[in-house]
Order: structure tokens, then sequence, then C-alpha cells
């Protein structure tokens, strides 16, 4: 009995032992991928910060400035008006939008000092429609709205400054080195940018943690549509 009592007892211990080490060992891990996520997600954050919340030398976004006019047909009856708004001094990335950013087709005449853009709406009687006009450069000072239309009331609501994901900003950026740029930006960890197509390629398994900022994104041809920029880190 005793030696049956020794072997069960050995048993008994080593599988306490075994439990315990497993149990240690699991802990370790799991505090050590916390730690890896907890560090990765504090990176994406950081990116993500200098990137695309702080406007200097090094980050993605442009200054762009957002004029928000209604406009109401005042004659009681259906037509359509050619609608003229000049901005003073001249700006550049002139673009004319509805209020669900779907782009209204426009020209603009250069005049100089100034530039005027217009575009055409259509209009049922007593209607009130708002537009949003996006341009770059600088703080315009001077808006104003002229038309031919005796029907049509214009009211500028407001300019505002807006912060875009620039196109020209993503070139600069994919003309530098990988590297070279992980360097300029002090960045440890890899990093990807889908919307600049910027940055390593990622690895089919890895802890990849995606960091999502809203923002307007600048399309190739200089239209703006409303979308998330993407940042892994891993």
């Amino acid at each position: 009995m005793t030696e049956i009592d020794f072997a069960v007892a050995f048993l008994l211990t080593i599988i306490v032992l075994t439990y315990s080490i497993v149990s240690v060992s699991n802990k370790l891990t799991n505090d050590f991928n916390l730690f890896t996520e907890k560090k990765l997600e504090e990176s994406a954050s950081s990116i993500s910060k200098q990137l695309l919340k702080i406007q200097d030398e090094k980050s993605l976004i442009s200054n762009f400035r957002k004029i928000q006019a209604s406009f109401q047909e005042i004659g009681s009856y259906s037509h359509t008006e050619t609608l003229n708004i000049t901005i003073t001094p001249s700006v550049n990335k002139i673009h004319v939008y509805d209020n669900f950013l779907n782009e209204i087709s426009s020209t603009i005449l250069n005049n100089g000092n100034n530039v005027t853009v217009s575009f055409n709406l259509d209009f049922s009687p007593n209607e009130k429609k708002y537009v949003d006009i996006f341009y770059n450069d600088a703080l315009a000072n001077n808006i104003a709205y002229t038309s031919d239309a005796s029907d049509i009331a214009s009211i500028i609501l407001s300019e505002e400054n807006v912060y875009v994901l620039s196109q020209d900003r993503c070139s600069n950026l994919k003309s530098l080195d990988y590297e070279t740029a992980k360097n300029n930006f002090g960045f440890l960890d890899e990093f990807n940018i889908s919307e600049c197509d910027y940055g390593s390629t990622m690895p089919a398994t890895a802890n990849i943690i995606v960091k999502s900022v809203p923002i307007l994104i600048e399309k190739s041809d200089g239209t703006l549509y409303s979308d998330f920029v993407r940042i892994k880190v891993w």
C-alpha cells in the first residue's frame, strides 16, 4: 500500500506541476499577446494622428474651404437657372456638390484677381436647395452671388475649414522609399495606407491593427468623397 500511495502521490504531483506550468505558460503567452496588441494599437493611433490630424509638412492632409449656400425659388413656377458664385481672391480646385456630396457640373472662369463658378439647378415652385462649394488655397476675402434669375433668392450660409486626404500629399509620400518614410516619420512598426496605395505588403498571417479615420478623400480627378482612411499596422 505504501508503494501504491507513493505512486499515486507522485502522479498527482506531476499532474499538478504540469497544470501549473501550462497555466503559467498560457498566462505569459496571453499577457505577451495583449502587450503586443496594445503596443500596435498605440502605434496605429500615433501614425493616424501624425498623418491625418496634424497639418504639417509630413501629413497627408490639405486644408480645403467649404462654402455652403442656399437657393430658393420664389416665383412659384418650375424652371432651370444658371447660378454664379464669385470668390475673391482666385482659388484652385473648385468643385460644387449637393448635400449628399454628389458633384454638380460646373464651369470655372478665372478673372485674374477672382474666380467665378457657374452651375445649373432645377427648381420646383418654392423649392429650396443647398449647395456645397469646396476649394483649395487661401481664405476668401469675398463671396458674392450673381445671377440673371430674378426668381431665385440666395444666401451664403457659412464658410469653414475642412481637412482632405490630398492626392498631392499622397504623391509626395509615394515618391519616398518606404524605409526612408519610416525613418522620417519615426515609425518602428510596419504600416500600409491603402487609400494612398503606399506601404509594406501585408503578411498573410500577422496581428494586424486597423485604424479607421473618417475624412474627405480627394480623387485623382480632384473631386471629393467621404470615406474612411484605413491605416494598417503590424
